[in-house]
């Protein structure tokens, strides 16, 4: 079982007793943005930073990066804070726009797992 280990300048993916993920993100006491794993709040600069928990959905963004790993797309959550993410699913279900929920962390430290909340059924034609 994972743990959270969760202060004013760091937030992680942590599990309960019963399995299900949680996310947690800081937001600013001061101006109130929300980020993810920053020593600074990115919108005043502020060190008074506490954690929260994410509902954990969100949307795939567009994902410019393509050398990082096709696995791996930015998730602009609910919340309003933007985090990479390692994406399950097929690659037709995988693309910008698509609505997504937290399904896990592999181990402590490593990138939030998320999963498509509605996969698209596959066109009825074949190649």
């Amino acid at each position: 079982m994972l743990q959270l280990i969760s202060d004013r300048t760091s937030a992680s993916v942590a599990e309960r007793d019963d399995t299900t993920p949680q996310l947690y993100f800081q937001r600013c006491r001061w101006c109130g943005t929300a980020m993810y794993q920053r020593l600074l709040c990115t919108g005043c600069g502020s060190t008074d930073l506490e954690a929260e928990r994410s509902a954990g959905e969100g949307v795939l963004c567009v994902h410019r990066n393509v050398t990082a790993g096709a696995d791996r797309w930015p998730v602009r959550m609910a919340e309003g804070f933007v985090v990479r993410c390692r994406v399950l699913g097929t690659r037709d279900a995988v693309r910008p726009g698509v609505r997504v929920r937290l399904a896990g962390e592999a181990e402590a430290g490593a990138e939030p797992v998320v999963e498509p909340c509605d996969i698209p059924e596959p066109p009825p034609w074949s190649y």
